[in-house]
């Protein structure tokens, strides 16, 4: 067999543990009680020919000002706008909420929605003058509109047109009373090529409420160029398709006073966009605990000099450990946050995962805990039913909380390695992990439970594929206004490296350095194999989370060395040299012990011995329970290695002082059968069977040169190979059953 190896590294961010699909949302003690079913209220702006309808205009007519009218544009009214216009006016009464005239220039602001609020509160009207108004860009203004609460909003329009050029959407919501300030939404272009499906329409993020009963809406730009079926949906927390169409603002009973209401905050809207917001400090990802393994004096552990900065496994209490994979986070299921499938009419496809791409939503980010899963509906009835795809966008999305959930269907069921397809970023959903923060972040920071669960989420997906963050996606970009053309991008990226969008927004995008790092901090160990000692590796995995020892045997006999991760006193053991889920899961010894591997009993499986001070435990099999043996050797301060010396089929200790070597053909109490002086005191050792005759010998590393010798015996080494880096960990072990051990790096 080949010599034992532990390794152990750095402590990786904690996650969540593994659970089942249908999970409560922990963070509030509420059930989330959607109340019965309501329909999707839709406010029609354009008619098929683009022209404007009598709502889209009248926000410009509550001014009080001329503003040109662009050719063709009428207050035109659909079939279905008598019943959503009487609706609108007596939930607008209910409101306090009335459309009125007012002097050109000048608007009355009403901040709240109470008719009958005190003088002077915060739901009073005040007065402001916009001299500077520049009413003529404006192509759409409604008036606030009240409606019944919606918690997702999104504009839509003909999948043909697109907005005017230079467009830009902004909402501004009602919301316990008090008026949001103007937020943009941006347009959606999520459907790679080739995927538009008959009746699907184009249309901006969704936008996030914390339960808003009125809305008002503003797109910017040329009202002669605006786009056929322009529609704004409004949706309920549990979403039915029947719609109410609003087509123009239903006006009050005469004998109610009228009030005028404030337009969109034309002197700012939201600022120059294309400046960076406020520079984000990176997130702390805790302090690293450095220091030397305690296994150090392990036969096969790499001394401590080749341990500087290694988190000992005594030091990862509190960590939750991955073991030989990246647990699953605790995810919401689509079943649990309450999907309708009568509504999912797309059949899932998969592709190898590549990259994961960050988004955010839109929206006043004001939602509470018990609202999110209702919020995850409507995203859902938006993508699926309103733009006609089917199926949510999105493979998963994170509340401002941390908690996940289920996006895309088929997300959380695909094979590892893969990745259903989704709809997130047009021409980029092939390969990639679409996960979105639902919020707006493109001037404030977002929370950072979304940024452990993003990191949680994508550790979990990028383990199960095996992918290096050190390494390309192998994806460029098609050229954006952040991005250039051509430049290949990094396992993670934000969408607007590939689209025309600021999405994730400057605070998540200028996280995503320090996402990456989370992420790799979490990856499992990455190994490289040969079965000679040429420059190139035959095998490359990962397996075993960073803190975890790695350990080298044959556990099943077949002739083949395979990897062991061992974190506290639990050994996940694998019988392949590949990523996969560990084969056997035991328990042994306690977790300071110093752990050795070999065939004791000549049976052709390798097994566990634990060494405390002079005296071994030997254990003959890959179970938890007493020792099958007991013996004592040598001294407590000895560095102890395990081999067949003799041939004899059976592993037994060796015992090293300086470059003296005391060797004991047989696991029992005594003295050693020979002595043999090899290398230099400060040599790292290892052994092996370098040339196929049965017999483990000598090996002394010194940096990345190897000098082995083929008998155990005083003398020049056999050969000399130069292999890996001198900052490797290495690993010796017989890789493809050839019956010569041969090295493996474990690379930092």
């Amino acid at each position: 067999m080949g010599a034992t190896a532990a390794v152990s590294a750095a402590a990786a961010l904690p996650v969540t543990a593994a659970s089942a699909d249908d999970l409560p949302l922990p963070l509030d003690a509420a059930q989330d009680d959607p109340g019965p079913a309501a329909p999707v209220t839709v406010i029609s702006l354009t008619d098929l020919t683009g022209r404007r309808t009598a709502v889209a205009e009248e926000g410009l007519e509550q001014l009080g000002t001329d503003a040109p009218a662009a050719a063709g544009a009428t207050g035109a009214t659909g079939a279905t706008g008598a019943t959503g216009a009487t609706r609108a006016a007596a939930a607008l009464h209910a409101a306090g909420l009335h459309g009125g005239g007012a002097g050109r220039g000048l608007a009355t602001v009403r901040l709240g929605g109470l008719a009958d609020a005190a003088p002077g509160s915060a739901l009073t009207t005040t007065t402001a003058q916009n001299p500077n108004a520049d009413l003529d860009k404006i192509a759409v203004l409604t008036p606030p509109i009240a409606t019944e609460e919606f918690l997702v909003a999104g504009l839509t329009w003909d999948a043909q047109d697109r907005l005017p050029t230079g467009a830009r959407v902004f909402l501004r919501v009602l919301e316990d009373g008090e008026w949001s300030e103007w937020l943009e939404t941006e347009a959606e272009d999520a459907l790679d090529s080739g995927e538009t499906r008959a009746g699907a329409k184009a249309g901006t993020d969704p936008f996030v409420t914390g339960g808003a009963d009125a809305v008002q809406l503003q797109v910017t730009g040329d009202a002669g160029a605006l786009p056929a079926s322009l529609e704004l949906s409004l949706i309920p927390a549990n979403p039915e398709p029947a719609e109410e169409v609003i087509t123009e603002t239903p006006q009050p009973p005469a004998e109610l006073p009228t009030e005028t209401t404030e337009p969109a905050a034309f002197r700012s809207l939201l600022g120059d966009l294309s400046q960076p917001a406020a520079t984000v400090a990176p997130v702390s990802l805790g302090t690293t605990v450095t220091g030397a393994s305690s296994a150090a004096q392990t036969a096969g552990v790499l001394p401590a000099a080749q341990m500087a900065g290694v988190m000992p496994a005594a030091q990862t209490a509190g960590v939750m450990p991955a073991a030989a994979t990246v647990p699953r986070p605790t995810i919401t299921s689509r079943a649990g946050w309450g999907a309708d499938p009568n509504i999912m009419s797309w059949r899932p496809g998969y592709a190898t995962l590549k990259a994961a791409v960050v988004h955010h939503t839109a929206g006043t980010n004001d939602y509470t805990p018990a609202q999110s899963a209702s919020i995850v509906r409507g995203i859902y009835f938006f993508h699926a039913e309103t733009r006609d795809w089917g199926d949510i966008g999105y493979n998963f999305l994170v509340d401002k909380w941390g908690r996940v959930f289920e996006g895309r269907t088929g997300s959380l069921a695909a094979p590892a390695g893969k990745m259903t397809i989704g709809a997130h970023a047009g021409g980029y959903n092939t390969g990639t992990l679409g996960i979105s923060a639902m919020g707006d972040y493109t001037k404030v920071s977002p929370p950072r439970e979304i940024f452990n669960s993003m990191a949680n989420v994508i550790a979990w997906q990028f383990a199960r594929a095996g992918i290096d963050l050190d390494t390309p996606s192998g994806i460029t970009s098609p050229g954006t206004a952040y991005t250039p053309k051509g430049r290949g991008l990094a396992r993670i990226f934000g969408h607007r490296d590939v689209g025309a969008t600021t999405c994730p927004g400057n605070a998540i995008q200028s996280w995503l350095p320090s996402l990456t790092r989370a992420v790799d901090s979490q990856a499992l160990q990455l190994f490289y194999l040969n079965n000679d000692f040429g420059p190139t590796a035959d095998t490359q995995f990962r397996y075993g989370d960073k803190s975890a020892q790695i350990y080298v045997g044959d556990w099943d006999g077949d002739g083949v060395d395979t990897l062991a991760a061992r974190v506290g006193r639990t050994f996940y053991i694998s019988n392949s040299n590949s990523y996969n889920e560990p084969d056997t899961v035991i328990a042994y010894g306690r977790p300071d012990d110093d752990i050795l591997v070999g065939d004791w009993d000549g049976n052709g499986t390798d097994t566990f011995a634990v060494r405390r001070g002079a005296i071994y435990h030997v254990r003959n099999s890959i179970t938890s329970g007493p020792a099958d043996q007991v013996v004592a050797y040598g001294r407590a301060e000895d560095e102890v290695l395990v081999a067949d010396w003799d041939g004899d089929k059976r592993d037994t200790f060796g015992v090293r002082r300086g470059s003296i070597y005391f060797v004991k053909n047989s696991v029992a109490t005594g003295v050693a059968d020979y002595t043999v002086a090899y290398g230099r005191p400060a040599d790292t050792v290892l052994t092996g069977d370098w040339d196929g005759d049965g017999r483990d010998t000598l090996a002394v590393r010194r940096g990345a040169r190897y000098f082995i010798k083929n008998t155990v015996a005083t003398g020049p080494a056999d050969f000399e190979v130069v292999y890996g880096r001198a900052e490797d960990l290495i690993l010796v072990g017989d890789w493809n059953g050839d019956g010569t051990d041969s090295l493996g790096v474990r690379r930092p």
